[in-house]
């Protein structure tokens, strides 16, 4: 299957510049249980961007860092580049590149720089209040150098994805695209609000226009994005919950099943274990469990859509313009 929003280039960066070498060990091991033709086969893979704090609480990267973004990218890809050569990774894995939280881009011509390195897709924001639009700590939308920046990755054809940002940021960002004849819009890790009311789910009013602009959106695995009582819920009724949010898309919001996609956010990486053992579907086994589950319940045409063709077709479109 194709997963369209992992951070694997920021956990990459991660273990190589900040880990031990029995956590690079590890996340080889991991690799190769993820990342193969069994399971993972492509996708959208972030470098993924919090408030400088954050970043360096987390996960001990600092704004000197940080504020070299294309010497991160590069390093990153280096890292998957050497996992690819000693054949942890297979060599033909789909992937394209994205930043989650553009907080730290001077401006929207760094995309030009970023783009020659290989980015193809762009999160605006992600919780926080940037100089370019907010995320959900914000009420706030888009700012005239975010404006400058949707439009910048329009014009390079870069996948526009809009998770993470609060509805007036969502609206904001989806009127300018309106202004164009062919853009790619993506809601690359949001589920359905009216069933699980968090605040990065997307409420009714989104997901009609998500719908009505020809927009994709990746139902994701997080369970604590699936309902309000994870906790308490078994693997099995997480994955019933999955199931509930994917039939809102299709019966409720009359979404085509050409812009059905899957995302797992998965962050058993992460150093804070309370992040861990959230999801639905088990990573290493995710694409032979989400197929089962989706075929039993509809069938096996529907299952390939949207773990292999439509995002398949997705990345063949942001290709089209190298």
């Amino acid at each position: 299957m194709y997963d369209m929003h992992y951070d694997l280039l920021t956990i990459l960066y991660y273990v190589f510049e900040k880990r031990s070498l029995s956590h690079l060990y590890k996340l080889i091991g991991d690799c190769r249980d993820i990342y193969n033709k069994d399971n993972i086969i492509g996708g959208i893979i972030n470098l993924y961007f919090m408030t400088y704090n954050e970043m360096f609480e987390e996960l001990g990267i600092t704004k000197e860092e940080i504020n070299n973004i294309p010497l991160m990218l590069k390093k990153s890809i280096g890292y998957l580049k050497y996992l690819k050569d000693i054949d942890v990774i297979p060599k033909d894995v789909d992937f394209i590149y994205s930043i989650e939280g553009c907080d730290y881009l001077k401006g929207a011509d760094d995309l030009d720089e970023l783009y020659e390195l290989g980015l193809r897709s762009i999160v605006p924001v992600w919780n926080n209040k940037n100089k370019f639009a907010s995320g959900n700590r914000s009420l706030d939308g888009i700012t005239k150098e975010g404006i400058e920046l949707i439009s910048k990755a329009i014009e390079l054809g870069m996948i526009v994805d809009v998770s993470h940002a609060n509805k007036k940021s969502f609206n904001d960002i989806l009127d300018v695209l309106e202004k164009y004849n062919d853009y790619l819009l993506l809601a690359s890790h949001s589920n359905v609000r009216s069933i699980c009311d968090r605040d990065r789910n997307l409420d009714d009013e989104q997901l009609y226009r998500l719908r009505d602009m020809n927009g994709y959106i990746s139902l994701f695995t997080n369970g604590n994005f699936l309902t309000s009582d994870n906790k308490n819920k078994s693997y099995k009724e997480r994955q019933d919950m999955y199931l509930k949010h994917l039939d809102y898309l299709i019966n409720k919001i009359g979404f085509s099943d050409d812009k059905l996609l899957v995302a797992t956010d998965d962050m058993n990486f992460h150093p804070d274990k309370s992040y861990h053992n959230l999801e639905a579907f088990n990573i290493n086994s995710v694409a032979s469990d989400l197929f089962k589950v989706i075929s039993k319940n509809y069938d096996d045409e529907l299952a390939n859509k949207i773990m292999i063709n439509n995002p398949k077709k997705l990345i063949n479109k942001v290709k089209r313009y190298e």
